[in-house]
């Protein structure tokens, strides 16, 4: 089975979103689009014998999450981890069982570069992935979330580039050492949990449109263990504006509203296509 395919198609106003998705899967049996996507997933739409697709809310109350499949003891979880955008049910006529499929969907202009994948305050991901007091103190120094004149001298101050929050490259070598060695021990987790997920709600395939200079979309279809490996790809160090590179993808503070100080997990889609 091909697990991966690029295309294009045309949209109304030149952009493409969850429920337009949905309305072609919905329509696939005069859609072309989502039947070569029903078919990368490993599907014959010619012995699908129902279909329903269904746009994910942001939130999702208990009630909401069981509909779509998840158990009540995996609903903390699934809240907490939750990544797919779209749920597409496929009934074949072989089985008759009801097969889910859980998307990812990521929206980009061509000229676009990176997009948030994740998103959470420091001490949410210590609870998460378990580093050490000493970590998650210098990354909420990094992120702002405690202020270097809590920590450091006025000397030690004066030598910094923001007074209220530190740059990883400011923070002592060997701070900065653990930091990296713990990120690149794990990569392979935190690249799965800020791209696929945990839970009912994970993500298993990943869509990505481009939207072009003429208001045409192109589209790339990848399994999540595709996206996974091809994003871990690369060192985990710290990069020249003092944030840190995990494989593919960027670890900074968010700033801006809201959450300034949170960290902030970004990639690059588009480099999907060039993969």
């Amino acid at each position: 089975m091909n697990k991966q395919e690029i295309g294009s198609m045309t949209a109304k106003g030149g952009f493409i979103n969850e429920t337009d998705i949905c309305d072609k899967f919905i329509d696939y049996k005069n859609d072309s689009e989502a039947k070569t996507w029903l078919t990368i997933m490993g599907y014959n739409p010619k012995k699908i014998q129902k279909l329903f697709a269904i746009q994910i809310p942001v939130r999702i109350n208990l009630e909401k999450a069981i509909s779509l499949g998840v158990s009540e003891e995996k609903y903390d979880e699934t809240i907490k981890f939750k990544k797919a955008d779209i749920q597409v049910r496929v009934e074949i006529i072989i089985d008759d069982i009801m097969h889910i499929e859980n998307i990812s969907l990521k929206k980009s202009n061509k000229s676009a570069g990176f997009n948030q994948v994740d998103k959470r305050p420091v001490l949410t991901y210590k609870q998460t992935w378990k580093f050490n007091d000493e970590i998650a103190t210098w990354l909420r120094l990094f992120t702002g979330d405690i202020l270097p004149e809590k920590v450091l001298s006025k000397k030690e101050l004066q030598n910094t580039k923001h007074k209220r929050r530190l740059f990883l490259d400011e923070i002592p070598q060997e701070k900065m050492n653990s930091i990296v060695q713990f990120f690149r021990n794990n990569k392979s987790l935190i690249i799965s949990d800020i791209l696929r997920g945990r839970g009912g709600l994970s993500a298993e395939w990943f869509l990505v449109t481009r939207k072009n200079n003429d208001n045409s979309i192109d589209w790339i279809l990848k399994d999540i263990n595709n996206v996974c490996n091809f994003y871990s790809q690369g060192e985990v160090k710290i990069t020249p504006r003092g944030s840190l590179k995990i494989g593919r993808v960027t670890m900074q503070r968010k700033g801006g509203t809201p959450d300034p100080t949170s960290l902030q997990f970004k990639i690059n889609p588009l480099a999907l296509f060039e993969n």
